[in-house]
């Protein structure tokens, strides 16, 4: 009897499981759009609700409140972001080479790609909040700091390449010089006024640095 029990709620659970993801997933994305669209501050729990398609419990019952809903939405933009920079799969891995690693990484952080739009107005998002809400914007920093910093760091650790110079440091220098172009060209809607060409602007970096 025990186990006829048990098979039987096998499959219950299993469906439950998985319909507490999509949940989960619709949540998200209607967090997304609502963050996106009002910013974190007009965002309710409410909007989302009603975004998401589920009752406000339904929110509450994934996520604890507003704060905790906002920390799951920035480790997902960002690990959607590292999947796209760093490659998901075998497929998509950057090449072995350290430096034609760096380029084809400089050409994926400057081009645009699907999604890309959506990360960069959650970025501006969180510089704009940051102020009043520092814990969103250390959340957003410590994501990039432990699944983007460190696979840049290896790329210049690898042995033989640049044996002279600091690996972190590096590192920070390339990421600092994508982020600033970035910041000033997409975030700041200043192309025309720093109108620097990307590919130019990465082949020269990666010159410069792997000299």
């Amino acid at each position: 009897m025990a186990n006829q029990a048990g098979e039987a709620e096998g499959p219950a659970k299993a469906a439950t499981r998985q319909l507490s993801a999509e949940k989960g997933e619709a949540i998200l994305a209607g967090s997304r759009a609502e963050f996106l669209r009002h910013g974190y501050a007009a965002t309710t729990m409410d909007r989302v609700a009603a975004a998401a398609g589920v009752s406000k419990a339904t929110v509450y019952s994934h996520f604890t409140d507003k704060e905790t809903l906002f920390q799951c939405l920035t480790q997902q933009m960002v690990g959607e972001r590292v999947a796209q920079l760093f490659g998901a799969g075998a497929a998509a891995a950057l090449p072995d080479e350290p430096r034609q690693a760096l380029a084809e990484l400089a050409q994926r952080c400057l081009e645009p790609c699907e999604g890309q739009s959506d990360f960069l107005a959650f970025f501006r998002l969180v510089v704009g909040e940051s102020e009043r809400f520092p814990q969103l914007a250390r959340t957003f920093v410590s994501q990039l700091e432990q699944h983007a910093f460190p696979q840049v760091v290896r790329l210049f650790a690898t042995r033989g390449f640049l044996p002279e110079a600091d690996p972190e440091v590096s590192a920070r220098v390339f990421i600092g010089s994508m982020v600033h172009l970035i910041l000033m060209q997409d975030l700041l809607h200043g192309r025309e006024v720093v109108s620097v060409d990307r590919g130019r602007f990465a082949e020269g970096l990666i010159k410069l640095l792997c000299r």
